[in-house]
């Protein structure tokens, strides 16, 4: 080496050995010290398709020898940012910070991820912090639909409630619980085993709101995920409550004898009530049918209310005060929901004339309530009378001949006119009685009797027995033998009255003509 070398040499030792301590003096100052100190996950457990919240919090620790400017704050997916926050702020020295990143997942599993902190200090240079992160996704929560219609204050209503699963796992032990603040449920709990991957499953419910005005339903599901986690979703549900409305009407009417093709039912026998009832003070209806008498009428009741009614009773009741009689009472099937109708016929073959009155006593919300329809009854009977009688006597034997007619609209059965016993008057072979059988009503059937009389007979007596709605009837007809031939001679004293009596019983006879005719 020659000396000009050994002179470099020595110049290069001796700035070394000068400024050797200074580098290291650089070299030593530590970085800030920039830390992720926690992390929490919002909810706790992720489902596919919701959003979840990861909320970092970024430290800079209390002996840091500087401030840090956190520029970016990152969740990381196997290498992907899926999420980040953009200069949220500043950090002194053992200040903390707390940054919100938001992100979904779709399909479900565990997530290992990562957190990145990067920022600067004072000097403008780089500074990282890093912090794993593991969660596991869930399958989505069931989806919730209600159909509910307007609820009504008092009154119990049915809510369908239709649980789905949106997911490609089975959800299993299903277990839906309905609620309200207003009022109660009914039945508030439904569970089902398991619940297939895109398969719904519909529930009934019923509640009962205790006030009118805004209220909600409150749906709860708890479930198991296909991982064995158990999950509860909430779902809330606006609904109004309106007030109750009892607003029913009764109608009555006459039923044609066509509608059921002549038949009448049995005595008594009311049928069957589909359903109805009416609110105190409703709506009643009179209907006369223009003053045509009625063996049946038909009960119609509709429910004009918001509410359904139920446990109906219909009571028909005829006449008023002391003589009036009541029917046998018929339990309605219920509830008769609002807008419907039904219709009863009440048969009246054995009733009383007058005033029929049909209370309808039901529940509807929390109170009972009765209305009435009425009608003015005038029952289609039978009465019997003779017409067109006439007498001829021959040889002590007298001949009567006539037509026993049904003046009244109901039928007669069992009719037999006979030959009674009374002085110098003897019933006679051949036609001591005669049987004329039924006759409906306005029509008529002839007759025959024989009897025998002697010279101190007035008038032959005519027992006139038949049966009008099971009940037996007897009436007894004097026919005078004034102005009867006697021995081919004519009594020249026939009264008066009995000459009236025969042109009655000719208009009569031709009244019930005319009817039979028509």
């Amino acid at each position: 080496m020659s000396m000009s070398s050994r002179a470099v040499v020595g110049v290069f030792l001796l700035v070394v050995s000068v400024f050797a301590p200074a580098v290291g003096v650089v070299g030593a100052v530590p970085d800030a010290r920039l830390t992720v100190s926690d992390v929490t996950v919002t909810p706790g457990t992720p489902v596919t398709g919701a959003p979840v919240t990861v909320t970092v919090t970024v430290s800079n620790g209390g002996g840091s020898p500087s401030a840090v400017e956190v520029s970016e704050v990152r969740l990381v997916d196997d290498g992907d940012v899926i999420a980040r926050s953009t200069d949220p702020g500043a950090l002194s020295a053992g200040g903390t910070l707390s940054v919100p990143l938001t992100t979904r997942f779709a399909d479900a599993g565990q997530r290992d991820l990562a957190i990145q902190v990067i920022g600067s200090d004072e000097g403008n240079e780089r500074v990282e912090a890093t912090r794993p992160l593991s969660l596991v996704v869930e399958s989505a929560a069931p989806l919730v639909e209600l159909n509910v219609t307007e609820l009504v204050a008092g009154t119990e209503t049915d809510v369908g409630v239709t649980v789905s699963n949106p997911t490609t796992d089975t959800l299993r032990n299903v277990v839906v619980s309905l609620s309200t603040p207003n009022g109660e449920a009914v039945v508030a709990r439904r569970t089902v085993a398991s619940l297939d991957a895109g398969a719904g499953e519909g529930l009934n419910f019923s509640v009962r709101a205790a006030r009118a005005g805004d209220s909600s339903l409150r749906v709860d599901v708890d479930y198991t995920t296909a991982s064995g986690t158990r999950a509860t979703e909430t779902y809330e549900h606006p609904v109004a409550v309106d007030p109750l409305e009892d607003d029913v009407g009764v109608r009555v009417t006459t039923v044609p004898p066509e509608e059921d093709g002549g038949q009448q039912p049995a005595a008594g026998q009311l049928g069957v009530l589909l359903g109805g009832g009416a609110g105190a003070g409703g709506d009643t209806t009179r209907d006369q049918d223009g003053g045509e008498a009625a063996a049946r009428v038909s009960v119609t009741v509709t429910n004009f209310g918001n509410a359904p009614i139920s446990r109906i009773v219909a009571t028909p009741r005829v006449g008023s005060g002391d003589g009036e009689t009541a029917l046998a009472r018929v339990g309605v099937p219920g509830p008769l929901a609002p807008g419907e109708e039904a219709t009863v016929t009440v048969p009246l073959e054995r009733a009383p004339g007058g005033d029929l009155r049909v209370d309808v006593s039901y529940d509807v919300g929390a109170d009972s309530s009765t209305a009435t329809g009425r009608f003015d009854f005038r029952p289609r009977t039978g009465e019997v009378r003779l017409t067109g009688v006439d007498l001829v006597l021959e040889d002590g034997v007298l001949s009567v001949s006539g037509n026993a007619g049904n003046v009244g609209r109901g039928s007669v059965t069992g009719l037999v006119v006979a030959v009674g016993e009374a002085p110098g008057v003897t019933p006679a072979y051949p036609q001591r009685d005669y049987f004329v059988g039924t006759i409906e009503g306005s029509e008529f059937a002839p007759f025959e009797l024989t009897a025998r009389v002697d010279a101190n007979a007035t008038s032959v007596p005519v027992v006139v027995t038949y049966t009008v709605d099971g009940d037996t009837r007897e009436e007894r007809v004097e026919l005078p033998l004034s102005g009867v031939e006697r021995d081919g001679q004519p009594d020249r004293s026939a009264p008066l009255s009995l000459w009236l009596g025969v042109v009655g019983v000719a208009v009569a006879a031709a009244a019930v003509v005319v009817v039979r005719t028509r």
